[in-house]
């Protein structure tokens, strides 16, 4: 059996519970917003800043640590597994929402390309480290620090859904 099948199937359970999250608390606050008759389109700006939001922590917490510790494909793959179950959870709120499709197709471009570029710098972590155990530690705290990075300046990027 392959060593990074684990990985890869928590990665997507995980992005199918932070899509199914998602899915549930918009269709929620929509309803009520629709019972209280009021603007359902600000819902789903909150649920689109939301499932960008998370899964880009996410996707700095768990890719360039995978990579350290297995490779560029495995953390590739794994991110990838993250952000793309929501896809479809995104497609609906985006359509319920009046944000240009381009900025919605620019930021989940963005995601992608970090799915891809994070776990490179895993990988030079993990050859400039001779110890796994150091690298996957290193790894960590680099995405721990670029999630934080993400959650600090939440404000500056979600002046673009706006």
């Amino acid at each position: 059996m392959n060593d990074d099948v684990p990985a890869r199937r928590l990665a997507a359970l995980t992005g199918l519970a932070l899509a199914a999250t998602m899915a549930l608390w918009w269709l929620g606050s929509s309803r009520i917003a629709l019972d209280r008759v009021s603007d359902a389109g600000r819902a789903s700006a909150d649920a689109l800043q939301a499932l960008w939001l998370v899964r880009g922590m996410a996707l700095a917490l768990v890719s360039m640590r995978v990579a350290a510790l297995r490779g560029w494909h495995p953390g590739m793959a794994v991110g990838l597994m993250l952000i793309a179950p929501a896809w479809p959870v995104l497609v609906l709120v985006w359509s319920a929402s009046t944000l240009p499709w381009l900025t919605a197709a620019v930021l989940e471009l963005l995601l992608v390309a970090a799915s891809f570029v994070l776990p490179l710098f895993g990988q030079a972590l993990r050859r400039a480290v001779p110890r796994a155990e150091s690298a996957e530690v290193i790894a960590t705290s680099i995405g721990l620090a670029l999630a934080s990075a993400v959650w600090v300046t939440r404000a500056l990027w979600a002046g673009l859904l706006r």
